[in-house]
Formats: C-alpha cells, sequence, structure tokens
C-alpha cells in the first residue's frame, strides 16, 4: 500500500475543510500535485502545503485502494476529512475535528484520539475507528435532513454524546463506553451498541432497528413495552456476529427486550435489549418506585413528559387555540394518585423549572396512568412555558424526560394570548 504522510504545521484558529483529503482524490498524483491541492479555509482556497508537509505520491500505487494516506499529528481544526472517501484508508494519528469520514462509501478511517461531532455523518459504507471519545450525532445526520448513516460500520473505544445513530437507517455504531441523550432518536434499521451507560432518551421515535445497552438507563423512554427476558444466550446471534469482532459483547447474564417507540408508532418493530443486571429497577411494573420521593419547600420533584393528545387535536382541527375548550384539556396536569395525595390534592399546581426562572399554573388532575414521580401536560403553550429549550444537539427542545417542580397553587390559570404576549415576548 502507498503511503503518503501528511504532517500537520496549522495552528491558526479558523477551521479549515479537508473534504479533498482522500485516497480516491491523491491516487495518481504526484507529491508535488498532491501539494498544490486546494482546501477551503474561510472563503479563501488554499494548497495542501499550507497546512502539511506533504511525503510520498499516489503514482505508485495500482489503484485508489492502495493509498493510505497518514495524517501524523493532531488536527483538531480539521474537518471533513475522508469525505465521500470510496476506497483506501487514512489514519490519524490524533484529534479531529468536525465530520470525519461523513458521507463515506467506502475504505477505512482510523483516529488515534478523539473525533468531533458529526463523524460518519450520513455515511453509506466502509469503516471509522475512533480510538477517543467522539461528539454528538455520530453517524447520524445533519440539520434539516431526516436520514443518518445509511450503511458501514463505526466502532468508538470511548464515550460518544448526544444523538448518537440520530436517523440510523442501516450500518453499525459501536460505542464501548457511554453515551448521552437521544442515542437511536428517529432509528429506522441498523444496530447501535451501547457499552457503557446513557443518559436519558435512548430509542424515542425508533421505527425499527436494534439497540443494545450494557450499562444503566438513566431516565428510561416511556414508549418502549417489555417482551421478554432473555438469557444472554437467547439474544439473536446475529446481534453477538456483529459486534463480536470489534471488541465489543454482551456482558450480562439475562437483557429486557423491549418494543417502541409506542409513542410514535402504532405497530414500532424497534427492539431493544437492556441489561437486566444493571437496570433492575425496569423489571418492577412498578417503575418509578425507586425514584426518590424529593420536595423543595411545597413542591415535588418530577419528572415532566409532554405530548399530544387526542382531544387537543380534536379541538384544534378548527384552528382554534384561544378557545376555554381546548385550554381546559391542555392547561391540565395529570399526576399519579400517590403524588396527587402527596401534593394534598389540590385543584391547581404551578409547575417550575429546575432554577425556578420559568413556571407556569395548569389545573391538576389525577391520573392513574401516570407513573409516580412522573407528571404529563399536553403539548401545548402552557407546557412550553416550562420546556426546557436545551436541545442538546438534537435541535429540538426537550419535550420528555426534563426535571420539574409541582406545588399546589391558588393563582390564576393564565389565558393562551396572555401567555403569548407575555412569557415569550
Amino acid at each position: 500500500m502507498g503511503e503518503i504522510i501528511l504532517t500537520p504545521k496549522y495552528d491558526d484558529k479558523f477551521p479549515v475543510e479537508c473534504d479533498m483529503i482522500t485516497p480516491d482524490n491523491f491516487f495518481g498524483k504526484s507529491e508535488e500535485e498532491i501539494k498544490e491541492i486546494k482546501l477551503w479555509k474561510s472563503s479563501v482556497q488554499y494548497p495542501v502545503s499550507e497546512f502539511f508537509d506533504v511525503k510520498g505520491d499516489g503514482q505508485g500505487a495500482q489503484s485508489a485502494s492502495d493509498i493510505h494516506i497518514i495524517i501524523d499529528g493532531t488536527v483538531p481544526k480539521m474537518k471533513l476529512i475522508g469525505y465521500a472517501m470510496t476506497t483506501g484508508k487514512i489514519t490519524v494519528n490524533g484529534d479531529v475535528n468536525y465530520h470525519v469520514g461523513c458521507e463515506m462509501k467506502g475504505g477505512e478511517i482510523e483516529v488515534n484520539g478523539n473525533a468531533g461531532s458529526w463523524a460518519g455523518r450520513e455515511m453509506e459504507g466502509g469503516t471509522i475507528l475512533i480510538h477517543g471519545n467522539a461528539g454528538d450525532h455520530i453517524g447520524g445526520s445533519y440539520r434539516g435532513k431526516w436520514e443518518g448513516m445509511l450503511g458501514g460500520r463505526i466502532v468508538i473505544d470511548g464515550n460518544a454524546g448526544s444523538s448518537v445513530g440520530d436517523g440510523l437507517v442501516k450500518g453499525t455504531i459501536i460505542v464501548k463506553g457511554n453515551v448521552e441523550a437521544f442515542c437511536g432518536i428517529r432509528q429506522s434499521g441498523g444496530l447501535i451498541y451501547v457499552g457503557g451507560d446513557v443518559l436519558r432518551t435512548v430509542g424515542v421515535e425508533m421505527k425499527k432497528g436494534t439497540i443494545i445497552v450494557e450499562g444503566k438507563i438513566q431516565h428510561f423512554s416511556p414508549g418502549f413495552f417489555e417482551q421478554n427476558l432473555l438469557k444472554s444466550n437467547e439474544v439473536p446471534s446475529e446481534l453477538y456476529e456483529e459486534i463480536l469482532p470489534y471488541g465489543a459483547n454482551l456482558y450480562s447474564k439475562s437483557y429486557v427486550e423491549y418494543k417502541g417507540d409506542h409513542a410514535f408508532f402504532n405497530k414500532p418493530k424497534g427492539k431493544m435489549y437492556i441489561s437486566a443486571n444493571n437496570n433492575e429497577y425496569l423489571l418492577s411494573c412498578e417503575g418509578s418506585v425507586d425514584r426518590p420521593i424529593e420536595f423543595k419547600g411545597e413542591a415535588l420533584k418530577v419528572i415532566l413528559n409532554t405530548g399530544s393528545t387526542i382531544e387537543q387535536g380534536r379541538i384544534i382541527k378548527g384552528g382554534d387555540k384561544y378557545s376555554p375548550e381546548y385550554k381546559d384539556v391542555c392547561a391540565v396536569c395529570h399526576i399519579h394518585p400517590d403524588d396527587y395525595q402527596l401534593l394534598g390534592k389540590p385543584e391547581k399546581v404551578k409547575v417550575s423549572s429546575p432554577d425556578g426562572n420559568r413556571t407556569v399554573v395548569v389545573r391538576a388532575e389525577m391520573k392513574d396512568n401516570v407513573q409516580r414521580r412522573n407528571i404529563f401536560i399536553p403539548r401545548s403553550v402552557w407546557a412550553n412555558v416550562i420546556v426546557d429549550a436545551q436541545s442538546v444537539n438534537s435541535g429540538a427542545p426537550i419535550y420528555k424526560g426534563g426535571e420539574v417542580y409541582v406545588q399546589p397553587s391558588d393563582d390564576e390559570i393564565l389565558e393562551a394570548p396572555y401567555i403569548i404576549e407575555q412569557q415569550y415576548k
């Protein structure tokens, strides 16, 4: 394999778009021609030699598949390395910036360091090995797009951020460490393996595909129904075959098989295999019993879930969100009977953000289909006052699973026009 070594010599703060650094583009070129390949920095193109010392050429190789580009050093400002490459290999001996291997169709990229967000974004084939940690949207989709990774494989030895595999259609993502929120959001195929812990909202809006979680899930997604408790040797063998060659394994003695996301689809085919040993609380039908009773003054700490209701949809079909009927079905907080008792059976409650800066008063209603230490408020003007705007890089606020405080209140339930005028201005 013909080696071409790029030694970094760039330490400016501005990022450089390195989409032309691929075996496909280097094949057949002399050392001097490679030095003259243009890369974008801001709105100006500069030759490769402006950023790297170049040693080697692509003329001796039989094909692009014989080209091995070695970036011999850390390049934290270099984006798009290996963009849309179809063959060959790239090795980076250090950290890389965003979009490494995005839209990649074949070949291999190995990063001996950390990778920024969107590594393997919308890739269709090939393999990306990251021996450090990775950012958000690994194997995911870019802003405004719906589908993420379409094929290939990404293996991360460390941790990854939020929205791993968002929109995953096909292919495999292996994260041996922990992930944060929205892992597998909008997944419609493929496999995601997480060897460590998951923060929250794993698999939300999942339609098809498989997610395996070895560690503990801090906040489990509400739209998944338990199917079976399986011994490790009862998990489908093809899942082992997909992860074992890359240093991952199913380490737990037993797994809980879930199907979902029923919160978004009538007949979802998404499957999750969750370590039963590390998530014993999931085996109890009293799912929220383990969530402690925590008061701050008179306010009970709970998890807020929001969503559209059928009745709400019926009313707004005519477009009237300002009607008393709409207020009646939306300015309401559904509370488990036990929590309703703890709060003193209030007629109205004030729901507050954790920092107390955002509050809304709504009608209290006891519902036994809400878990303890959870509340549900229909997604509407009232709920949106307290929904956390932090999107965790998902592009959407936290409509489910956010922490809030709820307490009895005698304050007035505000009208929607007033909230829009006063709260959102």
